[in-house]
């Protein structure tokens, strides 16, 4: 019998959104080499006083963290369902609050009107980027947990 989680997972697939994937415990630790790279980019960023390209590098680095652990679940994310049926997919994980998954999107959600938007207004600050690091911070965590 699937789970609900199972279920809702079976449901992307279906729609195109996800696909199915072999978990490669090579390629897994690559991607968290990757991702701590965005990490340390973006606080250099930081440092610098880039402040737009702190948060664009975070967001990198906590989307990457949160693609890695959907990946546990051998599913990644296809072009169609892009950056929105990650955060879709988080929403699935036991581990996760609803809080960190509602703060997962609305970042998401930032991100798009900064890098898509015709006006040139910068509005994240340094809460979002520190928040964007410390949500993929526990994602990257759960992820690699689950692979011990």
């Amino acid at each position: 019998m699937q789970s609900n989680q199972q279920k809702q997972i079976q449901e992307l697939i279906d729609a195109g959104r996800l696909e199915r994937v072999h978990f490669d415990p090579k390629d897994f630790q690559k991607q968290i080499a990757i991702c701590l790279k965005c990490k340390a980019d973006a606080m250099s960023m930081l440092e610098n006083g880039s402040l737009h390209g702190a948060f664009t590098t975070a967001y990198t680095f906590m989307r990457r963290a949160a693609t890695l652990l959907i990946s546990r679940q051998e599913v990644r994310p296809t072009a169609r369902g892009g950056h929105r049926v990650i955060a879709e997919a988080l929403k699935f994980e036991p581990q996760l609050s609803l809080r960190l998954c509602s703060d997962y999107d609305d970042l998401r959600v930032m991100r798009n009107e900064i890098e898509y938007s015709t006006s040139d207004l910068q509005y994240a600050d340094y809460r979002h980027v520190n928040l964007s690091i410390e949500i993929g911070d526990q994602l990257l965590a759960i992820a690699q947990s689950i692979s011990s």
